[in-house]
């Protein structure tokens, strides 16, 4: 059994619990023989492809704000049963229907492939924050938490999470290649359904600490001695421990 198979599950169940109970889960993922959306985007997707920043006044629609709450995470497994390879569902409104509303947030990516492992987590779950590889998409972000906003520009221009959705998976096959497998599922409808969630995304983080203790304890560097307990951004080695991280991501990517 995979590392996150237990909570892999567990968003199935949470998706199928909300149909059964009349949250209907959209299926958004490109018809079959269809035209995939990220493949010739009406947008740019990729690195520099936005400016990673959208102003308040030239937000068409903000989800997850810290008034309303969000909850994202990243999985993997090497079950390739337990992904669908470009499916993207949504429960709630769609972007165009939000207009200029600020509604609560989900994003669960899931990612699947045999050759998947424990030092894939970390590229996996920065995936979730696109930087400025989507036209007119920014994410403000915590751990757990996003907050982003679509511009007027590309809303006039039909962006949906649908095409989020495809983006995204292209953006994760692209930075984690041993992802065969990837879906996204997208939640606007309340917080309830965050809550629930959140309940998933606090015990996939205790998975998640696991492994980063394990493969920093392999660069020879153990963590858990760090009195800050993990919290870089307020570390003193911080500088230090990123020039370790380029130097291990580099030699990944040679070998």
């Amino acid at each position: 059994m995979g590392c996150f198979d237990e909570q892999v599950t567990d968003v199935a169940r949470f998706i199928k619990g909300l149909d059964e109970s009349g949250r209907p889960v959209k299926e958004l993922s490109p018809e079959p023989g269809g035209t995939d959306p990220a493949a010739a985007p009406p947008f740019l997707v990729g690195p520099g492809a936005g400016s990673g920043l959208v102003l308040k006044s030239d937000t068409f629609a903000e989800l997850g704000s810290p008034a309303e709450g969000s909850c994202a995470f990243a999985l993997y497994t090497n079950d390739p049963s337990l992904v669908r390879d470009g499916r993207v569902r949504l429960v709630g409104p769609d972007i165009p229907e939000i207009g200029s509303k600020t509604v609560p947030f989900g994003q669960v990516i899931l990612a699947a492939g045999n050759d998947l492992d424990e030092r894939d987590y970390r590229p996996l779950a920065e995936s979730q924050y696109v930087g400025d590889r989507i036209e007119g998409f920014m994410v403000k972000s915590t751990p757990g938490r996003l907050w982003c906003r679509v511009s007027n520009d590309v809303a006039a221009r039909g962006f949906d999470f649908r095409f989020l959705g495809s983006a995204l998976i292209r953006l994760v096959k692209e930075q984690v290649p041993a992802a065969e497998s990837v879906e996204v599922i997208f939640v606007t409808s309340g917080r309830e359904e965050l809550r629930r969630m959140g309940e998933i995304e606090s015990r996939a983080s205790g998975v998640a600490r696991e492994i980063k203790t394990r493969v920093w304890k392999e660069k020879g560097i153990d963590i858990d001695s760090c009195p800050l307990s993990g919290h870089c951004g307020a570390c003193k080695d911080k500088e230090v421990c990123d020039e370790v991280k380029k130097m291990m991501h580099g030699r990944k990517r040679v070998s």
